[in-house]
């Protein structure tokens, strides 16, 4: 790595900075840490490393192959001594996850040191790799050529992190179109990445190992929600054990798609839009479910729900993972977003490029969950499925479950 790729590096991650003042940054860093050395002070980056300056006295060399002596005069010597923090990072192996869904492929780098994930680097792309899936049963020639071209440029960050092992979990999408073997053969051939179908209680299992890791000690009893595009997770767990899992058929775009054509949606639509997802929602048994200390959110429409709350110009996971939004703040959400055309809400600060259509039903289904189990608020959990299935590989597994998708005839 050179300046260049230092500059680089941070352009990707402060796009509201000038690259060119990055590299003054950068320069005032080195030429600061260059003084200090050339001073004799002692330079500590905690977790890197310290630049140690120490005296050599003056001695004699004498060359091995001429015999010829030399006088050397006293001169400093730096030396630099590897940080603990650096030592575990070398120690430990890169591992990938990848969960690709029916509305977003994501991409976690990252080493597991202590139970702990160290993330390295993060990726997403909305594929939309379901679109036209509830007409159709199929992943269509568009979506095929999205979920390939993102998978490609997944493999090359794997590849510039040197990742060790990876697992890429497909949900949804592919438990459900009829041609999804053949993108999961494609992936293989063309980029050497191999898919494992997953069903929804192994999907559920690892967003609940990925969401506890994260989540306050004080929470013993939670339900974890994750609403993606084409179904709803739940999962109810108490001092870390899951208790019961459901999957229920309601998505953000399979909703989309066969709800809302009008830009913006008709008030007709809206009804409708309301009394499918409440129909549904008749299959969760709240009595089961309560109490509970927390429910908790997980997947991209939660984390999105939360960035538009907050505003957010810049996706910061840290700033998302614990947020709490009360279920009248969902509404208000709701109520101001409905009447946007997809153009306005683009515009929208916190609304992740390609949720401008989903991001309403999704929002919906969060509303009506807490409304169905009389709840006035949620978590929202950064951490889901990517983090549990890191943790899986970190562990020493392999395999995810085998999945039957539907094959085409």
């Amino acid at each position: 790595m050179v300046k260049k790729d230092l500059v680089n590096r941070l352009a990707e991650k402060f796009p509201e900075y000038l690259k060119k003042d990055l590299e003054e940054i950068l320069d005032q860093i080195f030429a600061r840490l260059t003084q200090a050395v050339i001073q004799g002070e002692r330079v500590e980056i905690r977790g890197f490393g310290r630049f140690i300056v120490r005296p050599q006295k003056a001695r004699v060399f004498i060359n091995p192959k001429t015999g010829k002596r030399q006088d050397l005069p006293p001169r400093r010597r730096v030396i630099f001594k590897v940080g603990k923090d650096l030592k575990e990072r070398l120690s430990h192996p890169i591992l990938a996850a990848l969960d690709l869904g029916t509305q977003t492929f994501r991409l976690l780098i990252g080493q597991v040191i202590n139970g702990q994930i160290r993330t390295l680097y993060r990726d997403r792309e909305n594929t939309r790799l379901g679109e036209g899936l509830a007409e159709t049963g199929e992943i269509s020639t568009a979506a095929f050529g999205r979920g390939l071209e993102s998978l490609r440029r997944f493999e090359e960050a794997m590849s510039f992190y040197r990742v060790t092992d990876y697992l890429a979990a497909g949900t949804a999408v592919f438990r459900k179109a009829r041609n999804a073997i053949e993108f999961k053969r494609q992936a293989e051939r063309l980029l050497g990445l191999k898919i494992q179908i997953i069903d929804p209680q192994k999907e559920a299992e690892l967003s609940l190992k990925g969401v506890l890791a994260a989540l306050p000690k004080d929470l013993n009893r939670v339900l974890t929600v994750d609403v993606g595009g084409g179904s709803t997770e739940f999962i109810l767990a108490e001092a870390g054990k899951a208790l019961k899992t459901i999957s229920l058929e309601l998505g953000a775009v399979t909703l989309t798609e066969r709800l809302l054509h009008e830009d913006p949606p008709l008030d007709t639509e809206i009804k409708a839009l309301e009394e499918a997802i409440e129909e549904r929602l008749q299959e969760l048994p709240r009595n089961d479910l309560l109490p509970i200390d927390s429910l908790v959110a997980t997947g991209g429409t939660a984390t999105c729900i939360a960035a538009l709350q907050l505003q957010m110009e810049h996706y910061d996971p840290d700033r998302i993972q614990g947020y709490r939004v009360k279920r009248e703040a969902l509404l208000n959400l709701f109520s101001r977003i409905k009447d946007l055309s997809l153009s306005d809400r683009r515009h929208l600060k916190g609304l992740e490029p390609g949720r401008e259509d989903i991001i309403l039903p999704g929002i919906f289904i969060y509303l009506k969950i807490l409304e169905h189990l009389g709840l006035g608020e949620m978590m929202i959990s950064d951490a889901g499925i990517l983090e549990g299935i890191l943790l899986s590989l970190a562990q020493g597994q392999k395999s995810l479950g085998a999945h039957s998708p539907q094959i085409k005839s």
